[in-house]
Parts: structure tokens; C-alpha cells; sequence
């Protein structure tokens, strides 16, 4: 896989790919500049590559630039190499999984379609940091229930990469709702869920919030160019126009109405114990994917994984 990515050269990637400019904020970051202020010029709707993902995923890409001698083509060969292995350990959590059910064989079919499906090969190629994000939220399923302060750590590495595993931060509440942990234990989880994402971000709030913030808040704003969904919601709850976009920034939030009403529908059926609660996490991604007037197709990879890991802890 590696080897076959090799024939894009960095310049497929130079000024077009998100990498790229991921690369350019972690840039400006690495000369102590800050890469969210870029977001205070726009209007919160039409996206111009702002760094929208926390912190930590830009000091770990720091970390890779640095290691590449803050050459770009030497970050991108070794980008591939990051995934690659992350990749593969989301692979072997799953085989992991099934192994620990006594199902070893279909373990190993089960991380082969992971590691060869097109959505997941996409991702690598596209050079996506989701495959970081699922191998950690993976690591942290595989533990839950049994290591649970190493579980919540992982959840919030897997956050500070992407975000988008916040889908599955209601299951990481239950344990204090269903009075499986005591509020103490509980407390240290969270904070060990934290610290991956508010530490790294506390400089950030500390030198211009506003910045930092209308980041975290654009996803829920902007518009749906270049999603692969055509028609989306913002074009039944939104005043859209072919010609260009039309309304405040206030007004995108209706499309992400659906989205919020199918959450909630899914956080009580788990409340109330009428869902397992891995299932949860498979319906959080399924209801992502379908009701998010926003979709591309590294967002498509995260489910073979979950669907996967669902059936492999049933029993949990």
C-alpha cells in the first residue's frame, strides 16, 4: 500500500490536498504563530482550509515535519509510513477483538476488510488523519470495561486528532450514570480524557479565544461544497441559491437540525438501556454519515471499523 502511494508525488498533494495545508499550519505553529487566527476573516460559511481540528493533531504534525528535516516532500513519505502503521493497528485491534470472542479466523477476515476496503485505502492515499483517530478510538472500545483510566486517554488522543469520534462521548458518560464507577474514579477518567485535548489548547484560549473557537464552531457552520452529498438539508432548511450562498451563519445551523434530533433520539436509547452500548457507538457514526449535510469519504471509513467492532463486543 505504501509503495503504490509512492507513485503520487508530493506535488499531488502541493496546494490542493488538506494535507497541505495541514502541513501549513503546523508550519506556522512551529514558528510560533497561530494557525486559527486565519478563520477571524472569514464568514463562517464558505471554507478556505482553516485549521479547524484541535491542537494536538497539529503538534503531531510538528513532530512528523520535524523528524522530515521541514522538507515537504520528506513529510509526505513519511505521513505514508505514519498511517500505514496506524492503519494496520487498527487492523489488528479488531483481529484482537474477535480473538479475545474465540473467533480468530473471522478476526482475521474482518481486519483484512478493514485494511483493504476502498473507503479505508482512499483515506491513505488522500494521506486522511481519520486512520489515526479510529485506531485510537479502537484502542480505547478494546479497553473499555477493563481499563478504563487508559480507555478515556485513549478517547481523547483519538479526539485530539479528530473530532469527529465525539459521536461516541455519551458511552464514555454512562459509567457514572449507570453507577458503574464511583464519581472519584469517574472524575480521574475524565480528567484523563481531557488532558490529549485541553492542555494542547489552552495556549490557544489563552492568546485569542475568539480565534480558537469560531475554528471549533465552523464545522457546524459552513457549507456543504464539494460534500459528496448534492442535495443536502442546507437546500430544504436553508434559503440556497444555485448562484451562491444566501443567509447568516446562524441560519446553517438548520441543517444540522436532523443530525442533532437523531442523536438525541440515540443518547436516550441508551439511557434508558434499550440499546446496547456499543451499538451506540455503531448508530452515533451510522447517523453522522447519513443525517450530516457535510459528508466526504474519509468520513465513509469509519464505518467498516465500527460496524466490526459492534458485532465483535455484543456481548459488552
Amino acid at each position: 500500500i505504501v509503495d503504490k502511494g509512492n507513485f503520487r508525488p508530493s506535488s499531488f498533494y502541493f496546494d490542493s490536498e488538506d494535507i497541505y495545508y495541514e502541513y501549513q499550519a503546523a508550519k506556522e505553529l512551529y514558528h510560533k504563530a497561530n494557525p486559527y487566527q486565519r478563520i477571524l476573516q472569514s464568514n463562517m460559511i464558505e471554507n478556505d482550509k482553516y485549521a479547524t481540528l484541535l491542537p494536538l493533531y497539529y503538534y503531531f504534525l510538528v513532530f512528523v515535519r520535524v523528524f522530515s528535516h521541514n522538507e515537504f516532500d520528506n513529510f509526505i513519505s513519511n505521513m505514508r509510513w505514519v498511517l500505514f502503521a496506524f492503519q494496520s493497528l487498527g487492523g489488528l485491534l479488531l483481529y484482537l477483538m474477535y480473538r479475545r470472542e474465540n473467533k480468530k479466523l473471522l478476526g482475521f477476515a474482518v481486519a483484512a476488510i478493514y485494511l483493504f476496503n476502498s473507503w479505508t485505502l482512499e483515506t491513505f492515499l488522500l494521506l486522511k488523519q481519520d486512520l489515526v483517530s479510529i485506531a485510537l478510538l479502537l484502542a480505547s472500545l478494546y479497553f473499555l470495561g477493563k481499563k478504563s483510566r487508559l480507555s478515556y486517554f485513549l478517547y481523547g488522543l483519538s479526539l485530539g486528532i479528530k473530532h469527529i469520534g465525539v459521536f461516541a462521548l455519551p458511552l464514555y458518560l454512562i459509567p457514572l450514570i449507570y453507577k458503574e464507577r464511583t464519581l472519584r474514579e469517574f472524575i480521574g477518567d475524565l480528567i484523563a480524557l481531557g488532558v490529549p485535548i485541553i492542555l494542547p489548547a489552552v495556549p490557544f484560549l489563552l492568546a485569542d479565544a475568539p480565534s480558537f473557537l469560531r475554528s471549533m464552531l465552523f464545522s457546524f457552520t459552513r457549507d456543504s461544497s464539494g460534500s459528496i452529498v448534492r442535495f443536502g438539508y442546507e437546500r430544504l432548511l436553508v434559503n440556497y441559491s444555485d448562484s451562491g450562498l444566501n443567509g447568516e451563519p446562524a441560519e446553517l445551523f438548520l441543517p444540522r437540525i436532523p443530525l442533532a434530533v437523531a442523536t438525541l433520539v440515540n443518547f436516550l436509547l441508551l439511557v434508558t438501556k434499550r440499546m446496547p452500548k456499543i451499538y451506540f457507538v455503531l448508530t452515533g457514526i451510522l447517523i453522522f454519515a447519513v443525517f450530516n449535510p457535510v459528508v466526504f469519504n474519509q468520513y465513509i471509513a469509519w464505518l467498516p471499523p465500527l460496524i466490526f467492532a459492534a458485532f465483535a463486543m455484543r456481548e459488552s
